[in-house]
């Protein structure tokens, strides 16, 4: 599968580099609520140049942003990942394997086409043909027929999922190769919005000026490298979005953004580590620290004799103080103490018993993994801070586990992703993860199950595979959270990655903005709640 780039090329990287790290107490609660009558006006909100503005081609933060104001899902989620109705009039299955999803009437595109059943069909059976190169196209891979579209070899013989049936103009039907407990949730996600006749027809064209069916419709092209434009839909049937315009220059570093920011031309920005301190002071009133979405950790190269022990693994978590790295380098995170990150409904504190400091229990557990001999690697890419960190985390493994010979080895961000995909690590690399849906289902199989799109350590573990596939199965929230629960036990005596960090979502403003939010448990801003202030 292709869940790839965006963790590392467009998440974490973009999360230091760019800023949108962070952490701290969750403070949504006391956000301004919507000023009276507050509608009309322009703001602006910091971006990142997108990789694409069609959403079937685009896995990152920038894109996500922009998609959040142009497309309307079937379904949204609220904070706590509680799935509400959006599009969708209902999404019902007695099995969990056939799902009925009905669309409301009278939805258009901003082209001014409606939104049917047809279109769903037609985008999800474009996005599922593996010869049109869509990097959601994994997305899929649970919809009955997906083999057929992908096959090992050779060209698709169909090119539409024998999973995907049109009952009518607003209903159609969706049948999965098994059960899966998850699937209204994955609904929220852009992989699964419509797309207009006009993206099949001439796709280049499309994503200069993408046509959607949100709050907001594009305002002219997009000028790459400077900004995207928005304005609002005035033909839209859901509830519309306050301002009139919203405009996302696009910045490929933090320190001019911030510069905007205080000169009053940029009204959002996202704050992360490197101007955190400095917001707390100079923005006191209106910078907002919530919990984020992403997990950062340690990966380990199982594939290296050297790092079969679980004991060793252990034994390297064991031996850091997370905090006191933070404290002095990396300010807006904070440490993790499980395999997810505190903000997916089934987090549970200090599930991951061997991410505290424990000098003794580290000691011990490497004696019984059999020592350390010779030299270890440590892989990041090339960011001040994080070497910083990195450094830290290498000379406390000196000191408390006696391993003298540590190598920090900094990788250009373009090649990093290429570097540990082809299985070359010496050592432990620093990766991350953010959700595509709340469900610890999505941080646990993606990254650690044997067949999981995001596998880079090589872990296979079929007890811990058959729990998850349990957890899909399952007939209740609550009865699939037990199984991935145990399942996320499984891993926590294993280590196969060492948890790090959470980053949180932060951000600050200036004074003509109000209301700003994050959309429900997603690390990106609800731009259609945003309230101009006197526009």
């Amino acid at each position: 599968a292709m869940a790839t780039k965006r963790t590392v090329g467009a998440v974490v990287a973009l999360l230091l580099l760019l800023g949108a790290c962070s952490s701290g107490d969750d403070k949504t609660d006391s956000s301004p609520s919507p000023a009276e009558g507050a509608s009309g006006g322009t703001f602006s909100i910091y971006n990142g140049e997108p990789e694409h503005l069609s959403p079937p081609l685009d896995y990152e933060s920038a894109g996500s942003q922009v998609f959040e104001a142009l497309w309307t899902p079937l379904v949204t989620l609220d904070a706590e990942g509680n799935v509400e109705m959006a599009q969708a009039e209902s999404v019902e299955s007695d099995d969990q394997k056939v799902w009925t999803i009905k669309i409301k009437p009278g939805w258009t595109f901003h082209n001014g086409d409606p939104v049917t059943a047809q279109d769903y069909v037609d985008t999800w059976n474009w996005t599922a043909l593996g010869e049109n190169g869509a990097i959601l196209n994994f997305f899929f891979e649970r919809f009955e027929g997906y083999d057929d579209l992908n096959p090992a070899e050779g060209k698709a013989k169909t090119k539409e999922l024998s999973g995907l049936k049109v009952i009518d103009d607003t209903t159609f039907e969706v049948t999965l190769n098994d059960a899966f407990s998850q699937f209204p949730l994955q609904l929220a996600f852009t992989a699964f919005v419509p797309m207009p006749k006009a993206f099949f027809d001439d796709q280049e064209a499309f994503d200069e000026a993408p046509i959607g069916d949100g709050p907001y419709m594009m305002d002219g092209k997009w000028k790459h490298n400077d900004t995207i434009n928005l304005k609002r839909y005035e033909d839209y049937p859901g509830t519309p979005g306050f301002a009139d315009e919203i405009k996302l220059p696009i910045y490929n570093a933090t320190g001019p953004a911030y510069a905007d920011l205080q000169g009053g031309t940029l009204d959002i920005d996202i704050i992360g580590s490197d101007k955190l301190v400095q917001a707390e002071k100079d923005f006191p009133d209106t910078l907002q620290r919530n919990t984020g979405a992403t997990l950062l950790y340690l990966s380990f190269p199982l594939y290296d004799k050297r790092f079969e022990s679980k004991y060793l693994r252990q034994a390297l978590s064991l031996a850091v103080d997370r905090q006191a790295v933070m404290n002095a380098i990396l300010v807006a995170e904070t440490p993790a103490d499980s395999f997810i990150t505190p903000a997916i409904p089934g987090y549970r504190e200090a599930s991951c018993k061997y991410c505290h400091l424990d000098v003794e229990l580290a000691k011990q557990k490497l004696e019984q993994a059999g020592g350390w001999e010779g030299p270890l690697t440590i892989h990041l890419y090339e960011d001040q801070a994080l070497e910083q960190a990195m450094e830290a985390v290498a000379n406390q493994w000196k000191q408390n586990l006696g391993i003298e010979d540590i190598e920090i080895d900094p990788i250009n961000i373009n090649s990093y992703f290429d570097f540990y995909d082809s299985k070359k690590a010496k050592g432990p690399w620093w990766d991350g993860w953010t959700e595509d849906y709340p469900s610890m289902e999505d941080f646990l199989r993606p990254i650690m199950g044997a067949n999981g799109g995001y596998n880079e350590s090589t872990y296979s573990n079929p007890e811990f595979d058959a729990l998850l596939e349990e957890g899909d199965k399952a007939s209740s929230t609550e009865e699939s959270i037990a199984k991935y629960q145990a399942a996320e036990d499984i891993v926590a005596e294993d280590m196969p990655i060492m948890p790090w960090g959470y980053i949180g979502y932060n951000w600050a403003t200036s004074d003509r903005v109000t209301n700003v939010q994050k959309d429900g448990p997603f690390d990106l801003v609800a731009l259609e709640k945003v309230q101009v202030v006197n526009p």
